[in-house]
């Protein structure tokens, strides 16, 4: 392997491994919002109070998410991979979940379920496999390309405390 090959290798793992890490650091935050909707359902918080909370973490920090995957993330298994199919078909589920404004506490229990087990498939399963792959894979993925705002906006209503 010349030189140049082996330079964009390392660029692509390097930046590859940047990505995955920022996916992992928001899927941290989404198991946390599992937690505080599970918290807010056993403290028998008023489920609109929780489904504000939960639109607001969609918008805010979900959505963007979704779309860097869809865009940077899934391409790289080929959207026919069966793991991909099944991660798409969870982010529809969960933007239709997060979308429905009738049977709150219903909504909120499947946002809770289905999220968890999007994020178990992609941090066991997706990111995993992607590892295996990318190695050999020579498109070097740019850190600008999907680099995006984070945001500090805070939630003031912390029900599950």
């Amino acid at each position: 392997m010349n030189l140049e090959k082996k330079l964009i290798k390392e660029e692509n793992l390097k930046n590859l491994e940047t990505l995955l890490s920022s996916l992992h650091r928001d899927n941290q935050l989404s198991l946390e919002l599992c937690g505080a909707i599970r918290e807010g359902i056993r403290q028998k918080i008023a489920p609109e109070r929780i489904k504000n909370y939960a639109d607001w973490y969609y918008s805010n920090e979900l959505a963007s998410h979704f779309e860097i995957e869809k865009e940077y993330i899934f391409p790289i298994l080929g959207i026919e991979n069966e793991l991909v199919k099944k991660a798409v078909t969870l982010h529809r589920r969960l933007k239709k979940h997060f979308t429905k404004k009738i049977e709150i506490e219903k909504s909120l229990s499947r946002i809770e379920e289905d999220l968890e087990i999007l994020i178990r498939l992609e941090e066991k399963n997706i990111f995993t496999s992607i590892r295996n792959i990318v190695p050999s894979n020579q498109i070097v993925l740019s850190l600008k390309a999907f680099s995006r705002e984070l945001n500090n906006k805070e939630w003031d209503d912390l029900f599950w405390r």
